[in-house]
């Protein structure tokens, strides 16, 4: 079994669903929608009749506060407000109003408001004090309807700033953006001006004019004008700097509606006359890249016109389709192409409601409180990110009660460990100046990735194994490309699988081999008459484990002994044993004695007849003893008999009387001495090593063994003695050299080798033997070694040769060495 674990990086970005300001939408034809959990559903309580413009807010706990279309204001309870009626606005312009939260106030709101067709009115806002009336609100009449600048084009936008927010519009004629700061202290009636690059007229404004959620870009859109602009922004100092044009493929002239991705990567644009809604990526590097990225998402299938495009607080983006009782929605907007998922009937409206060109416009920031999440598998430390963009404050409520103390935390991007796998539900509440957000997403802990296929396996033919690695998030591979979580073999494979999954990709295989049912037979007991061996083959041609009675492992047996001999073969699918009986049974030799013999001792012979089992032996005198004792001249038989056969055979043994000789030990004397040497035994015949046929001899003048072989009868005896010369027991008489002067290496055994002999003991020795034309062909320094009449291993040629020696011994009194020279003949 292999394993082999790779891990994966897992992160899951979903759009929070909570409570925002921009909760409830009033707008076109007694429309009106309200976020929840579950998404957006149809409110038919909405008392606007807008062509256009609109806007609404809501406060931090979701619940409505107040909507307007630029002309009047109605309360959450879907009446006009005190004091509501009469704003300067206008419902075909547009962008007719847009609501700012004063800084540091819970309880006052700005309508900033925008007259239509470049109209006197120009740019107003109105203050709204949301703690009279019985926290219905009530317009203050001492702050409404303040001027700003006129005229304009109908586009506001209001971008969230550190300590408040920007108002920004576009003054026409001309390329102006005037951007109008907000804080604590109200609205600062000098605006900020700069220039857009782009001129309009009063015949080119009308569109939409979005931020980006991050506020870094503004984007305009307007008809009469063929190309989109996206804007930077400076949020710091309310400038506008650098333009980008956006060339549109279709719906140039009449462009109207324009949003950003909620990550600000993405534009989108769509004409009031159809549904063309498209987008562009504003990560390339040129305007030129950026045009050319146009995917068109939108479809004019079924009729109906376009219009707005406005960001939810679930941060999907809605295309209001003008004429039509439903909206359009783009799912996923931060995706690039046809995976941004657009649906053409999206959100129903309530019965009798239908859209006319304009949806709510909203602070872009309020739909900035939304969080991603990664690291969700198991044994993972899960992080949180929030958009931090105009938050001041974020607290998180994990949804893990038993971490805990640890279950909340201040932190922007918090971390949180999750001891178990499971659904947890995390809220966001995200505050801003006196606006509070609070945004919750469902999510799991998922369980890591497991494969374990077992080890490595042998099972009986027939065997079936289903192998299940189901779990949960994962999708399967098998060896054989099949992808279902089990899988079934019954023959010899092997199975590997590769889990994919949310958290980890494993692998594991596992090879399967089957065994066949084992079948054999030794064959029946068997007995052999003279046989030695008898040899089996139980010829099993399956894979199994052998073993034998005698310890053996093969499935042959040579069997060389009687006995009862068994057979264990073993595998998956069962032991087999097998037994035979195999006895040998020897036909009784021809030869049962030995030889006919002669005892020269007076010692008894005893004869012993052979052992074989189930044989029966008899002796001459009819005798089945083990043993038969011979002490005089006997001819002897022994018969044996077994169910094999029968044999008799027959010794004579001779009685002769013991030879008593004996010459003594060896011995060392002087060289000029002789002794005795004798063998005398009582009716012997003698032969000596010297040829000598007497009883006794003399010793010679040369040192020896002598050997003298006695008979007497059919009966003999060797003895030998060796006798030794040396002038140690011979005072004063130096050693003698003895050096030959014919060699004749022809192979008879004499003289074949010449060497050089002294009767004492040579401690120093140096041969050098040369022919005649002073060639040297042999050389030694060892006493013992001759020379064979070789040269180089070829025999030398007839003639003399000369030899130069010296020697040192231990006889030589006179001097310390001597050196001689000489001459030999070599014959062959």
């Amino acid at each position: 079994m292999r394993n082999l674990l790779l891990p994966l990086l897992v992160f899951l970005s979903f759009t929070a669903i909570g409570q925002t300001p921009a909760d409830w939408w009033y707008f076109g034809q007694s429309a009106g929608i309200h976020f929840e959990t579950g998404g957006p559903v149809s409110d038919p309580n909405g008392a606007l009749l807008t062509y256009e413009g609109c806007a609404s807010i809501s406060n931090s706990n979701g619940d409505l506060l107040f909507y307007t279309d630029g002309l009047k204001v109605f309360d959450a309870s879907h009446t006009l407000m005190a004091n509501g009626s009469g704003l300067l606005g206008d419902p075909s312009s547009t962008q007719s109003a847009i609501v700012v939260p004063k800084p540091q106030s819970s309880n006052f709101y700005y309508i900033f408001t925008v007259d239509d067709g470049a109209q006197v009115n120009g740019t107003h806002y109105t203050l709204v004090d949301m703690s009279l009336n019985g926290g219905l609100g009530d317009v203050v009449t001492t702050e409404k309807n303040i001027p700003l600048v006129t005229p304009t084009a109908e586009k506001i936008a209001s971008v969230q700033k550190p300590n408040g927010y920007w108002v920004v519009t576009l003054k026409i004629s001309g390329d102006t953006c005037y951007a109008y700061e907000v804080t604590a202290a109200g609205v600062n009636l000098t605006p900020v001006l700069s220039n857009t690059g782009v001129s309009l007229t009063a015949s080119n404004f009308w569109g939409y004019l979005k931020p980006s959620i991050q506020g870094d870009k503004l984007a305009f859109i307007s008809q009469g004008i063929n190309e989109a602009y996206v804007f930077d922004f400076d949020n710091s100092t309310g400038m506008v700097t650098g333009s980008t044009a956006i060339t549109q493929s279709i719906g140039a002239s009449s462009g109207y509606g324009v949003e950003f991705s909620p990550d600000g990567n993405l534009l989108y644009t769509m004409s009031y006359s159809t549904n063309d809604v498209k987008h562009y990526d504003l990560t390339l590097a040129s305007a030129a890249a950026i045009s050319a990225s146009e995917v068109i998402l939108g479809s004019s299938a079924g009729g109906g016109g376009g219009g707005a495009l406005q960001l939810g607080p679930d941060g999907k983006l809605y295309v209001c389709r003008s004429g039509k009782n439903f909206l359009s929605v783009i799912n996923d907007p931060n995706t690039y192409g046809t995976g941004a998922g657009y649906q053409d009937t999206a959100v129903m409206l309530n019965a009798g409601a239908t859209n006319s060109l304009g949806l709510p416009t909203f602070i872009q920031s309020f739909f900035n409180v939304d969080f991603s999440y990664s690291q969700v598998c198991f044994g993972d430390t899960t992080c949180f990110i929030s958009d931090t963009v105009g938050v001041d404050e974020t607290r998180w409520y994990f949804g893990d009660p038993i971490s805990g103390a640890l279950d909340s935390n201040y932190a922007f991007n918090p971390k949180h460990y999750y001891a178990d796998t499971g659904l947890y539900t995390v809220m966001l509440v995200a505050f801003s100046d006196t606006l509070v957000d609070t945004s919750y997403q469902t999510f799991r802990i998922l369980p890591r990735q497991t494969v374990s296929l077992g080890s490595d396996t042998t099972v009986c033919t027939g065997t079936q194994f289903l192998y299940d690695v189901s779990q949960l998030y994962s999708s399967y591979m098998w060896q054989d490309s099949s992808t279902l979580d089990t899988f079934l073999t019954n023959q010899d494979t092997l199975i590997s699988v590769t889990v994919f999954g949310a958290c980890d990709t494993v692998m594991d295989q596992i090879r399967i081999t089957y065994d066949d049912t084992i079948a054999f037979d030794l064959g029946p007991d068997t007995t052999f008459c003279g046989g030695v061996d008898y040899f089996i083959d139980a010829n099993i041609n399956v894979t199994a484990d052998l073993l034998w009675s005698t310890g053996d492992t093969l499935d042959t047996l040579t069997i060389t002994e009687n006995g009862s001999y068994f057979l264990h073969a073993d595998n998956t699918c069962g032991l087999v044993m097998d037994t035979v009986l195999v006895e040998f049974i020897p036909i009784p030799e021809v030869s049962l004695l030995d030889p006919d013999t002669i005892n020269c001792f007076d010692n008894e012979i005893v004869l012993t007849h052979p052992n074989e089992e189930g044989t029966t032996y008899i002796w001459s005198d009819s005798s089945s003893k083990k043993t038969y004792r011979v002490d005089t001249t006997e001819t002897v038989w022994l018969a044996a008999f077994n169910e094999c056969g029968s044999t008799i055979d027959t010794m004579n043994l001779y009685f002769n009387k013991e030879i008593i000789s004996e010459l003594g030990v060896d011995t060392t004397i002087c060289d000029l001495d002789t002794i005795s040497l004798n063998a005398y035994s009582l009716g012997a015949t003698y032969l000596w090593s010297t040829g000598d046929t007497t009883d006794s001899i003399l010793t010679g003048r040369v040192s020896q063994l002598y050997v003298v072989t006695i008979t007497e009868g059919l009966c003999q005896t060797i003895e030998s003695k060796r006798v030794d010369l040396s002038n140690v027991f011979c005072p004063g008489i130096d050693c003698d050299l003895i050096v030959a002067n014919v060699i004749t290496p022809n192979g008879d055994g004499v003289n074949d080798i010449w060497r050089v002999t002294s009767d004492c003991d040579i401690v120093k020795f140096g041969l050098n033997i040369y022919n005649r034309w002073g060639q040297l062909v042999h050389s030694s320094d060892n006493a013992k070694f001759g020379w064979d009449g070789t040269v180089s291993g070829v025999p030398a040629t007839e003639g003399v040769y000369f030899y130069e020696l010296f020697f040192k011994d231990t006889v030589v009194v006179d001097i310390d060495s001597e050196d001689f020279r000489g001459s030999i003949t070599l014959l062959r």
